[in-house]
């Protein structure tokens, strides 16, 4: 079993901060093999957080899709973790990042020398999942929640809820443990009682009979974005025609998607290996929540800021705000 914790974010959040800068010091910024703006070269490279997740899929399943090929552009997918997105980024490894967006706040924070300007997921699509036969929140209370680590999104959208419910921090606790796998495991051997998910890996437990469906996590969050795209400042500054092309091309795979939601259940279904079921319930539920033009607004931006707070153990007026300029409006 993973480590109990309450709240340990500050030492997490201060070892992510040092670990980040001082990559930023050692050096970041594209590569050699990026080029900038007419120099004949139109590789991008996008570092993306999670493996095959439905927010993702305009870039990771791009070739399927078509998403670039309109583009002229030759986009490279940098497989990374949501831990290891800062490091991507400040090592000068990708371009863009795509990836929760309190998580590329907390790195530009850090020192990494991007900037958010796109939303890619502003419905915060995390679900609250618990054993079967598990009722409602409020029976969970006194229980004992699994996340990935302090300050994730988990925890964040647990300690949400249990202040929406009234409840003190003696009436939870959590485990860490890792991945979501470990955190399935926990939850079918009964030593975790609920942890909070995204809607493709709660639609698949509830499917498979692991697990049930309680709330969604945005019940309790509110306005927020969940997951973002973020430039490096200097590409965007070398390359804007080419930042601009690779955003409308997204957002256009993505309207197209929503109007034909069968390409997105072939590619889960063919290619990603989700059950036909889920696939469909995700294009049903979650398919339409993508953002088509990348819009946050001074609500979600505010959430945000309040989700840094969180993993750096500070309250929201102590954070800077968030820097955004959104993808139209580079230059």
């Amino acid at each position: 079993m993973g480590k109990m914790i309450r709240t340990t974010r500050r030492r997490a959040a201060a070892l992510l901060s040092l670990s980040t800068a001082s990559l930023v010091l050692a050096g970041c910024g594209s590569d050699d093999e990026t080029s900038g703006e007419g120099s004949g070269s139109t590789t991008v490279r996008v570092a993306t957080s999670v493996s095959n997740s439905f927010p993702f899929i305009a870039v990771q399943a791009g070739e399927t899709l078509g998403t670039w090929d309109e583009s002229g552009l030759d986009v490279e997918v940098v497989e990374g973790t949501t831990p290891t997105i800062g490091q991507i980024m400040a090592g000068g490894d990708a371009d863009i990042a795509l990836a929760g967006a309190g998580s590329e706040a907390v790195s530009i924070r850090s020192g990494v020398p991007m900037t958010i300007v796109a939303s890619n997921l502003s419905y915060w699509d995390q679900r609250i999942i618990a054993s079967p036969g598990t009722t409602s929140v409020e029976d969970l209370k006194g229980g004992n929640f699994g996340i990935t680590g302090a300050g994730s999104p988990g925890e964040y959208t647990m300690v949400r809820m249990a202040e929406e419910l009234g409840w003190s921090e003696s009436d939870y606790t959590f485990t860490s443990l890792g991945n979501l796998s470990s955190l399935t495991a926990a939850l079918q051997a009964g030593s975790i009682d609920a942890f909070a998910w995204s809607s493709q890996a709660a639609f698949q437990m509830e499917e498979s009979g692991d697990g049930v469906i309680l709330a969604p996590g945005s019940d309790f969050v509110g306005e927020n974005v969940l997951q973002a795209f973020a430039v490096v400042d200097s590409f965007a500054q070398e390359n804007p025609d080419t930042v601009r092309t690779f955003f409308e091309a997204y957002f256009e795979t993505v309207e197209r998607m929503q109007a034909e939601p069968q390409l997105f259940i072939d590619v889960l279904v063919n290619e990603w290996d989700v059950p036909q079921p889920v696939a469909e319930r995700l294009a049903a539920e979650s398919l339409p929540e993508l953002s088509t033009d990348g819009t946050i607004t001074d609500e979600e931006l505010a959430g945000i800021q309040d989700t840094v707070g969180f993993t750096l153990d500070m309250s929201a007026d102590e954070v800077d705000d968030v820097k955004f300029t959104e993808w139209t409006e580079l230059s």
